[in-house]
Protein backbone atom coordinates (compact mmCIF):
# COMPACT_ATOMS: atom_id res chain seq x y z
CA UNK A 1 0.00 0.00 0.00
CA UNK A 2 1.26 3.49 -0.79
CA UNK A 3 1.35 6.64 1.19
CA UNK A 4 1.85 10.03 -0.15
CA UNK A 5 3.58 12.28 1.69
CA UNK A 6 2.75 15.67 1.29
CA UNK A 7 4.15 19.13 2.15
CA UNK A 8 2.54 22.79 3.14
CA UNK A 9 1.53 24.95 0.04
CA UNK A 10 3.45 27.18 0.58
CA UNK A 11 6.39 24.92 0.59
CA UNK A 12 6.42 22.52 -2.03
CA UNK A 13 3.79 22.09 -5.16
CA UNK A 14 1.43 19.37 -4.88
CA UNK A 15 0.70 17.58 -7.59
CA UNK A 16 -2.92 16.91 -9.08
CA UNK A 17 -4.93 14.10 -6.60
CA UNK A 18 -4.93 10.86 -8.20
CA UNK A 19 -6.50 7.86 -7.41
CA UNK A 20 -4.43 4.71 -5.95
CA UNK A 21 -5.35 0.69 -6.72
CA UNK A 22 -4.08 -0.99 -3.76
CA UNK A 23 -3.30 -4.86 -3.15
CA UNK A 24 -2.75 -6.74 -0.77
CA UNK A 25 -1.25 -10.29 -0.32
CA UNK A 26 -1.49 -12.94 2.32
CA UNK A 27 1.88 -14.87 1.40
CA UNK A 28 2.66 -18.83 2.91
CA UNK A 29 5.92 -17.82 4.38
CA UNK A 30 8.71 -15.42 3.94
CA UNK A 31 12.33 -15.84 4.41
CA UNK A 32 14.66 -12.86 5.21
CA UNK A 33 18.44 -13.45 3.77
CA UNK A 34 21.20 -10.88 5.19
CA UNK A 35 24.80 -10.67 3.59
CA UNK A 36 27.34 -9.39 5.52
CA UNK A 37 31.00 -9.18 5.61
CA UNK A 38 31.39 -8.50 9.42
CA UNK A 39 35.36 -7.91 9.48
CA UNK A 40 37.88 -10.67 10.26
CA UNK A 41 35.97 -12.16 13.14
CA UNK A 42 36.29 -12.66 15.93
CA UNK A 43 40.39 -12.05 15.68
CA UNK A 44 39.51 -7.66 14.60
CA UNK A 45 38.89 -7.14 18.09
CA UNK A 46 35.97 -9.28 18.13
CA UNK A 47 34.88 -9.31 21.54
CA UNK A 48 34.37 -5.45 21.49
CA UNK A 49 31.98 -5.65 18.46
CA UNK A 50 29.76 -8.17 20.06
CA UNK A 51 27.68 -5.50 21.39
CA UNK A 52 27.11 -3.70 18.06
CA UNK A 53 26.31 -6.94 16.39
CA UNK A 54 23.49 -8.10 18.48
CA UNK A 55 22.31 -4.46 17.60
CA UNK A 56 22.43 -5.04 14.14
CA UNK A 57 21.04 -8.22 14.04
CA UNK A 58 18.15 -7.95 16.44
CA UNK A 59 17.06 -4.95 14.43
CA UNK A 60 17.70 -6.93 11.02
CA UNK A 61 15.61 -9.95 12.11
CA UNK A 62 17.14 -12.36 9.54
CA UNK A 63 16.03 -15.82 8.35
CA UNK A 64 19.19 -16.43 6.93
CA UNK A 65 22.48 -14.69 7.93
CA UNK A 66 25.42 -15.04 5.12
CA UNK A 67 28.81 -14.01 6.23
CA UNK A 68 31.75 -13.18 5.17
CA UNK A 69 35.78 -12.31 6.66
CA UNK A 70 34.81 -15.59 9.79
CA UNK A 71 37.88 -16.61 10.57
CA UNK A 72 37.61 -19.87 12.67
CA UNK A 73 35.36 -22.39 13.98
CA UNK A 74 35.81 -20.22 17.31
CA UNK A 75 34.37 -17.53 15.88
CA UNK A 76 31.32 -19.22 14.61
CA UNK A 77 30.29 -20.65 17.78
CA UNK A 78 31.21 -17.25 19.52
CA UNK A 79 29.03 -15.36 17.06
CA UNK A 80 25.66 -18.16 17.20
CA UNK A 81 26.10 -17.96 21.09
CA UNK A 82 27.22 -14.34 21.69
CA UNK A 83 25.26 -12.62 18.72
CA UNK A 84 22.54 -14.79 17.08
CA UNK A 85 21.17 -17.18 20.10
CA UNK A 86 21.75 -14.14 22.45
CA UNK A 87 17.88 -14.07 23.16
CA UNK A 88 16.50 -17.42 22.43
CA UNK A 89 18.14 -20.55 20.23
CA UNK A 90 16.22 -20.07 17.35
CA UNK A 91 19.45 -20.62 15.23
CA UNK A 92 21.59 -23.00 14.26
CA UNK A 93 25.16 -22.77 12.10
CA UNK A 94 27.02 -24.68 9.49
CA UNK A 95 30.57 -26.09 10.40
CA UNK A 96 33.27 -23.80 9.84
CA UNK A 97 35.43 -24.73 6.83
CA UNK A 98 39.04 -23.89 7.00
CA UNK A 99 40.02 -22.35 3.82
CA UNK A 100 42.87 -19.66 2.44
CA UNK A 101 42.50 -16.60 4.10
CA UNK A 102 39.44 -15.96 6.08
CA UNK A 103 36.15 -17.71 5.06
CA UNK A 104 32.42 -17.70 5.14
CA UNK A 105 29.23 -18.83 7.26
CA UNK A 106 25.60 -19.65 7.62
CA UNK A 107 23.43 -19.15 10.28
CA UNK A 108 20.01 -20.30 10.06
CA UNK A 109 16.94 -20.03 11.96
CA UNK A 110 16.32 -24.37 11.85
CA UNK A 111 12.31 -23.98 12.82
CA UNK A 112 11.93 -22.46 8.88
CA UNK A 113 14.87 -23.35 6.86
CA UNK A 114 16.92 -26.72 6.78
CA UNK A 115 20.14 -27.73 5.96
CA UNK A 116 20.95 -30.03 3.75
CA UNK A 117 24.48 -29.58 2.59
CA UNK A 118 27.72 -27.60 2.13
CA UNK A 119 30.31 -27.40 -0.72
CA UNK A 120 33.51 -25.24 -1.60
CA UNK A 121 34.72 -23.88 -4.80
CA UNK A 122 38.38 -23.24 -5.01
CA UNK A 123 39.52 -19.89 -6.41
CA UNK A 124 42.94 -18.10 -6.71
CA UNK A 125 42.34 -16.28 -3.15
CA UNK A 126 39.22 -17.16 -1.25
CA UNK A 127 36.72 -20.77 -1.34
CA UNK A 128 32.90 -20.10 -2.72
CA UNK A 129 30.68 -21.58 -0.16
CA UNK A 130 27.84 -23.45 -1.87
CA UNK A 131 24.88 -23.89 1.13
CA UNK A 132 21.75 -26.14 -0.13
CA UNK A 133 18.79 -25.38 2.03
CA UNK A 134 15.30 -26.30 2.17
CA UNK A 135 12.19 -24.34 3.43
CA UNK A 136 10.39 -26.61 6.01
CA UNK A 137 6.86 -25.70 5.52
CA UNK A 138 7.02 -26.40 1.50
CA UNK A 139 10.03 -28.37 1.25
CA UNK A 140 11.49 -26.48 -1.51
CA UNK A 141 15.05 -26.24 -1.93
CA UNK A 142 17.14 -23.39 -3.01
CA UNK A 143 20.96 -23.07 -3.29
CA UNK A 144 23.09 -20.13 -1.57
CA UNK A 145 26.80 -19.08 -2.88
CA UNK A 146 28.70 -16.85 -0.39
CA UNK A 147 31.29 -15.40 -2.03
CA UNK A 148 34.20 -13.09 -0.99
CA UNK A 149 36.20 -12.07 -4.11
CA UNK A 150 40.01 -10.14 -4.96
CA UNK A 151 39.73 -6.58 -3.04
CA UNK A 152 41.57 -3.64 -4.83
CA UNK A 153 41.49 -1.84 -8.01
CA UNK A 154 44.15 -2.86 -11.26
CA UNK A 155 43.85 -5.16 -14.32
CA UNK A 156 45.49 -7.59 -12.20
CA UNK A 157 42.95 -7.67 -9.30
CA UNK A 158 40.39 -7.50 -12.06
CA UNK A 159 42.21 -10.33 -13.55
CA UNK A 160 41.60 -12.53 -10.51
CA UNK A 161 38.23 -11.68 -9.81
CA UNK A 162 37.42 -12.34 -13.11
CA UNK A 163 39.19 -15.71 -12.74
CA UNK A 164 36.92 -16.46 -9.69
CA UNK A 165 33.24 -14.94 -11.33
CA UNK A 166 34.34 -18.06 -14.01
CA UNK A 167 34.59 -20.59 -11.66
CA UNK A 168 31.31 -19.70 -9.81
CA UNK A 169 29.44 -19.54 -13.18
CA UNK A 170 30.96 -22.54 -14.71
CA UNK A 171 29.66 -24.33 -11.57
CA UNK A 172 26.04 -22.65 -11.52
CA UNK A 173 25.75 -23.76 -15.46
CA UNK A 174 26.36 -27.03 -14.30
CA UNK A 175 23.13 -27.09 -12.17
CA UNK A 176 19.97 -28.35 -13.33
CA UNK A 177 17.60 -25.71 -15.21
CA UNK A 178 15.18 -24.10 -13.17
CA UNK A 179 17.48 -24.34 -9.92
CA UNK A 180 16.84 -21.65 -6.97
CA UNK A 181 19.60 -20.01 -6.26
CA UNK A 182 21.27 -16.38 -4.76
CA UNK A 183 24.70 -15.72 -5.28
CA UNK A 184 25.93 -12.50 -2.55
CA UNK A 185 28.82 -11.09 -0.52
CA UNK A 186 31.48 -9.16 -1.30
CA UNK A 187 32.49 -9.42 -4.68
CA UNK A 188 34.88 -6.06 -4.20
CA UNK A 189 33.75 -5.41 -8.06
CA UNK A 190 33.85 -1.19 -8.90
CA UNK A 191 31.75 -1.34 -12.09
CA UNK A 192 29.04 -3.48 -14.28
CA UNK A 193 31.18 -3.66 -17.00
CA UNK A 194 34.19 -5.21 -15.06
CA UNK A 195 35.19 -9.01 -16.43
CA UNK A 196 33.83 -10.31 -13.36
CA UNK A 197 30.47 -8.67 -13.32
CA UNK A 198 29.95 -9.90 -17.25
CA UNK A 199 30.97 -13.41 -16.89
CA UNK A 200 27.78 -13.66 -14.02
CA UNK A 201 25.24 -11.70 -15.54
CA UNK A 202 25.42 -12.06 -19.79
CA UNK A 203 23.74 -14.36 -21.97
CA UNK A 204 26.19 -16.85 -22.76
CA UNK A 205 25.56 -20.40 -24.74
CA UNK A 206 24.05 -21.70 -21.39
CA UNK A 207 22.01 -19.62 -19.30
CA UNK A 208 21.28 -22.29 -16.22
CA UNK A 209 23.46 -20.25 -13.89
CA UNK A 210 22.97 -17.04 -15.32
CA UNK A 211 22.96 -14.19 -12.16
CA UNK A 212 20.57 -11.45 -12.55
CA UNK A 213 20.89 -8.34 -10.57
CA UNK A 214 17.62 -7.47 -8.90
CA UNK A 215 17.69 -3.74 -9.07
CA UNK A 216 18.93 -4.21 -12.40
CA UNK A 217 21.21 -0.99 -11.39
CA UNK A 218 24.44 -1.01 -14.24
CA UNK A 219 26.83 1.65 -14.25
CA UNK A 220 30.00 2.84 -12.71
CA UNK A 221 29.70 2.16 -8.65
CA UNK A 222 33.09 3.37 -8.05
CA UNK A 223 32.75 6.70 -6.32
CA UNK A 224 29.33 8.06 -8.42
CA UNK A 225 26.97 9.83 -6.40
CA UNK A 226 24.23 8.65 -8.53
CA UNK A 227 24.84 4.99 -7.42
CA UNK A 228 24.81 6.45 -3.50
CA UNK A 229 22.00 4.40 -2.56
CA UNK A 230 23.58 1.60 -3.74
CA UNK A 231 26.51 1.53 -1.48
CA UNK A 232 27.73 -0.58 1.41
CA UNK A 233 31.58 0.11 1.83
CA UNK A 234 33.20 1.84 3.61
CA UNK A 235 31.11 2.70 6.63
CA UNK A 236 33.70 5.06 8.08
CA UNK A 237 35.75 7.16 7.09
CA UNK A 238 38.44 6.78 9.05
CA UNK A 239 40.52 3.42 9.82
CA UNK A 240 39.20 2.27 13.30
CA UNK A 241 41.11 0.23 15.44
CA UNK A 242 40.15 -3.09 13.57
CA UNK A 243 41.94 -2.02 10.92
CA UNK A 244 38.63 -1.54 8.44
CA UNK A 245 38.69 0.35 5.31
CA UNK A 246 37.78 4.47 5.67
CA UNK A 247 36.86 6.63 3.24
CA UNK A 248 33.17 6.74 3.77
CA UNK A 249 30.50 4.94 1.86
CA UNK A 250 31.61 4.85 -2.13
CA UNK A 251 31.48 1.39 -3.14
CA UNK A 252 28.51 -1.03 -4.30
CA UNK A 253 30.83 -4.32 -2.76
CA UNK A 254 28.38 -6.22 -1.18
CA UNK A 255 25.27 -7.32 -2.89
CA UNK A 256 23.24 -10.01 -3.65
CA UNK A 257 22.36 -11.43 -7.44
CA UNK A 258 20.40 -14.55 -8.42
CA UNK A 259 18.60 -16.80 -10.88
CA UNK A 260 15.91 -15.76 -12.99
CA UNK A 261 13.01 -17.53 -11.86
CA UNK A 262 13.36 -15.81 -8.93
CA UNK A 263 12.26 -12.72 -10.23
CA UNK A 264 9.66 -14.35 -11.90
CA UNK A 265 6.91 -13.95 -9.11
CA UNK A 266 5.82 -17.56 -9.34
CA UNK A 267 6.47 -19.95 -6.87
CA UNK A 268 9.86 -19.04 -5.00
CA UNK A 269 10.83 -15.82 -5.47
CA UNK A 270 12.13 -11.98 -4.36
CA UNK A 271 9.48 -10.03 -2.93
CA UNK A 272 10.04 -6.35 -4.93
CA UNK A 273 10.91 -4.11 -3.09
CA UNK A 274 12.65 -5.97 -0.24
CA UNK A 275 16.42 -5.60 -1.48
CA UNK A 276 17.48 -2.97 0.96
CA UNK A 277 20.83 -2.00 2.17
CA UNK A 278 20.96 -1.25 6.16
CA UNK A 279 22.08 1.86 7.24
CA UNK A 280 21.96 3.41 3.39
CA UNK A 281 19.58 6.43 3.56
CA UNK A 282 21.37 7.79 -0.24
CA UNK A 283 22.54 10.56 2.05
CA UNK A 284 25.70 9.66 3.36
CA UNK A 285 28.31 9.71 0.03
CA UNK A 286 31.79 9.86 1.24
CA UNK A 287 30.33 9.68 4.83
CA UNK A 288 30.56 7.55 7.67
CA UNK A 289 27.11 6.38 7.96
CA UNK A 290 26.42 7.53 11.72
CA UNK A 291 27.62 11.04 10.16
CA UNK A 292 24.72 13.59 11.44
CA UNK A 293 21.34 12.08 10.99
CA UNK A 294 20.56 8.65 8.99
CA UNK A 295 17.30 8.82 7.67
CA UNK A 296 16.84 4.80 7.19
CA UNK A 297 18.13 3.36 10.64
CA UNK A 298 17.91 5.14 13.96
CA UNK A 299 20.82 6.17 15.40
CA UNK A 300 22.09 3.57 18.01
CA UNK A 301 22.13 1.01 14.84
CA UNK A 302 23.86 3.87 12.62
CA UNK A 303 26.97 4.04 15.51
CA UNK A 304 26.21 -0.17 15.84
CA UNK A 305 27.13 -0.40 11.76
CA UNK A 306 29.76 2.35 12.26
CA UNK A 307 31.36 0.01 15.27
CA UNK A 308 30.69 -3.61 13.65
CA UNK A 309 32.17 -3.30 10.11
CA UNK A 310 33.49 -1.82 7.08
CA UNK A 311 30.70 -3.14 5.37
CA UNK A 312 27.13 -2.81 5.43
CA UNK A 313 24.38 -6.04 5.61
CA UNK A 314 22.16 -6.21 2.33
CA UNK A 315 18.82 -7.98 2.41
CA UNK A 316 16.13 -9.75 0.14
CA UNK A 317 13.41 -11.34 1.60
CA UNK A 318 12.46 -14.36 -0.51
CA UNK A 319 8.62 -16.09 -0.64
CA UNK A 320 6.94 -19.25 -1.25
CA UNK A 321 4.44 -18.51 -3.70
CA UNK A 322 0.94 -16.29 -3.40
CA UNK A 323 -1.23 -18.09 -1.17
CA UNK A 324 -4.65 -15.80 -1.54
CA UNK A 325 -6.04 -12.27 -2.26
CA UNK A 326 -7.32 -10.48 0.36
CA UNK A 327 -9.79 -7.79 0.40
CA UNK A 328 -8.81 -4.09 -0.40
CA UNK A 329 -9.85 -2.39 2.61
CA UNK A 330 -8.20 -4.72 4.73
CA UNK A 331 -5.39 -2.38 5.22
CA UNK A 332 -6.56 1.37 5.32
CA UNK A 333 -4.00 4.52 6.12
CA UNK A 334 -6.12 7.78 6.98
CA UNK A 335 -5.54 10.89 5.94
CA UNK A 336 -3.96 10.14 2.58
CA UNK A 337 -1.74 12.11 1.39
CA UNK A 338 -0.67 13.13 4.79
CA UNK A 339 0.83 16.12 6.61
CA UNK A 340 2.01 15.16 10.03
CA UNK A 341 0.61 12.11 10.57
CA UNK A 342 -1.93 9.42 9.54
CA UNK A 343 -3.22 6.04 11.08
CA UNK A 344 -2.72 2.71 9.37
CA UNK A 345 -5.33 0.32 10.00
CA UNK A 346 -4.83 -3.89 10.39
CA UNK A 347 -7.02 -6.72 10.92
CA UNK A 348 -7.39 -8.37 14.41
CA UNK A 349 -6.32 -11.23 14.85
CA UNK A 350 -6.87 -13.26 17.38
CA UNK A 351 -3.18 -14.79 18.01
CA UNK A 352 -1.94 -11.70 17.62
CA UNK A 353 1.28 -10.24 19.46
CA UNK A 354 2.45 -7.90 17.49
CA UNK A 355 3.27 -6.02 13.91
CA UNK A 356 6.01 -4.70 12.51
CA UNK A 357 5.69 -1.41 10.70
CA UNK A 358 7.87 -0.82 7.55
CA UNK A 359 7.93 1.83 5.08
CA UNK A 360 10.51 1.72 1.94
CA UNK A 361 10.51 4.29 -0.43
CA UNK A 362 10.32 3.50 -4.38
CA UNK A 363 13.69 2.28 -4.66
CA UNK A 364 13.34 -0.46 -2.33
CA UNK A 365 15.24 0.98 0.82
CA UNK A 366 13.97 0.87 4.43
CA UNK A 367 13.24 5.01 5.83
CA UNK A 368 11.51 3.83 8.68
CA UNK A 369 10.84 0.85 10.99
CA UNK A 370 8.30 0.50 14.42
CA UNK A 371 6.17 -1.95 16.44
CA UNK A 372 2.90 -2.03 17.77
CA UNK A 373 1.45 -3.79 20.67
CA UNK A 374 -1.57 -2.25 18.98
CA UNK A 375 -3.77 -5.03 17.39
CA UNK A 376 -5.56 -3.18 15.09
CA UNK A 377 -4.15 0.21 14.45
CA UNK A 378 -0.78 2.42 14.39
CA UNK A 379 -0.38 5.78 14.35
CA UNK A 380 2.02 6.96 11.84
CA UNK A 381 4.27 10.54 12.56
CA UNK A 382 6.00 11.99 9.77
CA UNK A 383 8.78 13.16 11.63
CA UNK A 384 11.73 13.68 8.73
CA UNK A 385 10.29 11.68 5.96
CA UNK A 386 10.34 14.17 2.87
CA UNK A 387 7.50 14.69 0.07
CA UNK A 388 7.32 11.20 -2.01
CA UNK A 389 5.30 7.84 -1.99
CA UNK A 390 6.17 5.39 -0.11
CA UNK A 391 5.58 1.59 0.71
CA UNK A 392 3.62 0.30 3.81
CA UNK A 393 4.35 -2.89 4.97
CA UNK A 394 2.89 -4.52 8.01
CA UNK A 395 4.22 -7.81 9.10
CA UNK A 396 1.46 -9.42 11.78
CA UNK A 397 3.22 -12.08 13.97
CA UNK A 398 0.94 -14.53 16.12
CA UNK A 399 1.31 -15.49 19.53
CA UNK A 400 1.24 -19.07 19.38
CA UNK A 401 2.84 -19.72 15.74
CA UNK A 402 6.16 -18.03 16.07
CA UNK A 403 7.17 -20.94 13.59
CA UNK A 404 4.95 -19.74 10.51
CA UNK A 405 4.03 -16.39 11.75
CA UNK A 406 1.50 -14.29 9.62
CA UNK A 407 2.43 -11.89 6.87
CA UNK A 408 1.11 -9.18 5.05
CA UNK A 409 2.80 -7.08 2.49
CA UNK A 410 0.83 -3.58 1.14
CA UNK A 411 2.32 -2.77 -2.43
CA UNK A 412 0.88 -0.43 -5.09
CA UNK A 413 -0.06 -2.51 -8.02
Amino acid sequence: MSIIVSGKKSVYILLPLFFLVFTIFSYADTIKIVTYNILNFPEAIGMYRIDDFRKIIDYENPDILVVQEMQSQDGVDLFIDSVMNYHNNLFEAVLFNDGPDTDNALFFRSDKVEYLSSQYLSTPVRNIAEYRLKIIDSQREFYIFSVHFKASQGSNNEMIRHQEATILRNHLDSLDPGTNFLAMGDFNIYYSDEPAFHTLTDNLANNNGRLFDPLNASGDWHENSDFAYLHTQSSRTEQLQDGGAGGGLDDRFDMILCSQNLLDSTSLYIISGSYTICGNDENHFNLAVNHGDNQSVPGDIADALYYASDHLPVTVIIVDGIEQDIPKEVVKIWPNPMETESQIRFPWHDDFQKADITITNILGQRVYAAETQSPTDFTLRRGKLPVGIYFVHVEIKGRYDDHNYYSKLAIVQ
